[in-house]
């Protein structure tokens, strides 16, 4: 089942990436962001500490952690009392389950339960509140992306509780997979919505983004999990193998930010140069994102 996990990890590694790149300096992104690398990070986790009794805190810990920071994304998407619910989220909710966090993660299950009834309540009434007041919107990229939003939250819950109270309905690395899927609904529903508010095309420049990854992935962590399979499931091979994932989509994903990191060390005596370079790197990107989605 290493393979699925496997998936499940990169999707949800990619995307949160992607969402990243994207424009960091927005709060929207960089929450969505979090929950899917929160994501990425509890599968590996898993993976590695299998049945162990001891993870079990743990485990709710790093399940509620994406489901709350997708309710802080439905706080920044109300159009109205955007700043106060915010700051109630910042200084109410976020304390509250640090709080709770700690002991949960020690092994007091009470806690964790407690944990995951408050996010879940938070990400489902969030949820709500965004769609009863965005009712109006009727443009076809936001319906899609509300409809998006709708059903990853939905599922999202769902399976966020079913692992939570411990019902075995599928086998644990396959409830996580279903998890990761439903996150990824979230970010594409994100990513739509960020598309159209800056008049870009999403479609080209996502695809691409995610045939190379996935490519990239496929060579470097092919080679990790050739060794996977000849040497056996061991906790020092595993964690080269995600690891091997990791770095590969991380170095296509952040190929603009990374470049242009090695052309000011590389350049600093030629600033014009490294000046032309990021032009042409931002106008090849550019094109990728050519043509608005409300024409």
């Amino acid at each position: 089942m290493v393979w699925v996990s496997a998936a499940a990890f990169g999707a949800a590694w990619w995307l949160g990436l992607y969402l990243l790149a994207r424009d960091p300096r927005k709060l929207l992104l960089r929450r969505a962001a979090t929950g899917l690398l929160a994501f990425a990070v509890a599968v590996v986790a898993d993976r590695m500490a299998g049945a162990d009794p001891w993870f079990d805190g743990v485990r709710i810990v790093l399940v509620c952690a994406p489901v709350l920071a997708f309710s802080g994304v439905f706080v920044r998407l109300l159009p109205a009392g955007v700043e106060r619910v915010d700051r109630w989220w910042r200084a109410g909710l976020l304390p509250l389950c640090a709080v709770l966090a700690l002991p949960a993660a020690g092994g007091f299950l009470p806690a964790g339960y407690l944990l995951g009834a408050i996010t879940l309540l938070a990400l489902l009434g969030t949820m709500l509140g965004m769609l009863g007041q965005h009712a109006e919107w009727a443009e076809d990229a936001r319906r899609s992306a509300a409809g998006l939003l709708t059903v990853g939250a939905l599922l999202l819950g769902l399976s966020s509780a079913l692992i939570l109270l411990g019902l075995n309905v599928l086998p644990r690395t396959a409830m996580l997979s279903v998890t990761a899927a439903d996150l990824v609904v979230l970010g594409l529903g994100i990513a739509v919505l960020d598309a159209y508010d800056e008049g870009e095309e999403l479609r080209a420049d996502m695809t691409h983004s995610l045939v190379l990854s996935a490519a990239t992935a496929a060579v470097f962590g092919g080679q990790a999990a050739l060794t996977l399979t000849l040497a056996g499931e061991r906790p020092a091979l595993v964690a080269l193998f995600f690891g091997a994932i990791a770095a590969a989509i991380g170095l296509q994903v952040l190929n603009g930010p990374l470049h242009a990191g090695a052309d000011r060390v590389a350049f600093a005596s030629d600033p014009q140069l490294c000046a032309a370079r990021v032009e042409l790197r931002s106008a090849t990107e550019a094109l990728l994102r050519k043509g608005g989605v409300n024409d």
